[in-house]
């Protein structure tokens, strides 16, 4: 008689759902701590080193999500990104300690967006900020207000930029 459950299936399906195992050495657990509780740090840092170390303290997932206000999947995501560099972290942590807290953090950060990257300087923004706070008659454009459209026209005639859309200068 054949058997009803496929026990090799089942294990590796349980293997695959169960949460990563997060360690951390005393020094990584105090940075972690820091950011967590730093007045200054930024709010995803903190919720994310608060799940680095609720995670490695053996909480469930959802309970880590309903304590820091994310969802479980967020939990899911930070915890799998932290035990992916497990072993790179360690190398700082030997070889550069100064540099731990810099990757530490650098880990907890986004990662890159998919697309293409912004080509304008933060500069050009700045110049283009600056140039839609002045009333477009001081700069003899008869409006009374910008728009985008007379906004990029303006700031590709002033020489800020070579080209930009009136889609790109409404985001500002």
């Amino acid at each position: 008689m054949q058997n009803f459950w496929d026990w090799e299936r089942v294990d590796r399906l349980v293997a695959w759902q169960q949460a990563a195992i997060i360690r951390l050495s005393t020094k990584q657990q105090q940075i972690l701590e820091s950011l967590a509780k730093g007045p200054h740090t930024a709010w995803h840092l903190k919720q994310r080193a608060t799940i680095v170390l609720r995670a490695a303290a053996g909480v469930p997932n959802q309970q880590i999500a309903h304590d820091t206000g994310g969802n479980r999947n967020t939990v899911k995501l930070w915890r799998k990104r932290r035990a992916q560099v497990a072993q790179e972290i360690a190398v700082p942590e030997a070889q550069k300690p100064w540099a731990l807290t810099r990757y530490v953090e650098f880990v907890l950060e986004d990662a890159p967006r998919p697309g293409k990257p912004c080509r304008l300087t933060p500069d050009q923004v700045a110049q283009i900020i600056t140039l839609a706070c002045r009333p477009p008659a001081d700069l003899d454009v008869p409006l009374t207000h910008w728009t985008p459209s007379p906004l990029a026209r303006e700031a590709t005639k002033q020489g800020i930029v070579e080209q930009i859309a009136p889609r790109q200068v409404g985001r500002f």
